[in-house]
């Protein structure tokens, strides 16, 4: 082959690369996984399960069958944040996922209304109190689970994580929740002593009209075009189930979420993505 045909063949690539990037809204996917991938290796090499060699494997989208979910975990590590906004000393890393990217809409199903995976997340959290490895973060002295303790951390996660990162300000954004169930010592993924709790939420969904960029963009894609009569941010109801369970062997307590639109989501997310979760 000549070097003028390979240049051609080449530029024929690049052109029909190019021409299903921007007609099949491929640009903002390809971007957040080129982006989210790296990032998520950084902070799990730098993350609180690496630092105590524990190890939680929680499955992404690619291993369901279905477009529903991110295809990889990402990992974040937050420790100076949650800690001043707790004040208390804490080393905390977090896994989470969101709906699947809609490859002809370029958006995430996590901002599309009509989707079952509308605004919802799943993940975990790994925290250890770093003054006191022994004090139990999200239980009280006698044992019993500190729900104020665990309510500060998934509405700061909510409000000045998610969804400040689309640029709602966290003083201006809710997350209430009402407990529905809890379930007390029960075995899970080959453990003993979880505690399950369901609730009902009341937090702000993240439809919004786009004015500028937000770091939250890199991630779900842009928000889709809405007239100018619907509301930004409007509340709505969803549901959520956390697993929780203190390791004394680390001295740190893993919270397994997730917070669906419906029970139907919720129940199979546990069924199909949480129940393949290896702890080790």
């Amino acid at each position: 082959m000549t070097i003028n045909k390979k240049r051609n063949l080449i530029l024929i690539s690049i052109l029909i690369i190019s021409f299903l990037i921007i007609n099949y809204n491929l640009y903002y996917p390809l971007k957040s996984y080129a982006i989210m991938f790296p990032y998520s290796f950084i902070h799990k090499c730098d993350s609180l399960i690496n630092k105590i060699d524990f190890n939680i494997h929680i499955p992404g989208g690619l291993s369901t069958k279905e477009r529903d979910w991110y295809p990889f975990m990402i990992y974040f590590n937050n420790d100076k944040g949650f800690s001043k906004h707790i004040n208390k000393n804490l080393s905390i890393t977090i896994l989470y996922n969101f709906g699947a990217f809609n490859h002809k809409s370029g958006m995430s199903s996590y901002y599309d209304s009509n989707s079952p995976y509308y605004s919802s997340f799943y993940g975990a959290y790994i925290i250890r109190d770093n003054e006191n490895p022994i004090n139990m973060f999200g239980y009280n002295k006698n044992n019993t689970l500190n729900i104020d303790e665990i309510s500060k951390l998934v509405t700061y996660d909510q409000k000045n994580l998610v969804l400040a990162s689309l640029g709602l300000d966290s003083t201006k954004s809710s997350f209430n929740f009402d407990i529905t169930d809890i379930n007390k010592n029960i075995e899970y993924l080959g453990h003993t002593n979880w505690t399950k709790v369901d609730a009902k939420i009341k937090t702000n969904s993240p439809i919004h009209r786009f004015k500028s960029h937000k770091r939250g963009y890199i991630q779900y894609g842009r928000p889709p075009h809405l007239d100018n009569d619907i509301n930004n941010f409007p509340v709505i109801d969803l549901y959520g189930r956390v697993y929780i369970k203190y390791f004394d062997e680390y001295n740190i307590t893993v919270i397994l979420y997730g917070m669906m639109s419906s029970m139907e989501v919720l129940n199979k997310w546990d069924e199909e993505i949480l129940e393949k979760t290896v702890i080790y």
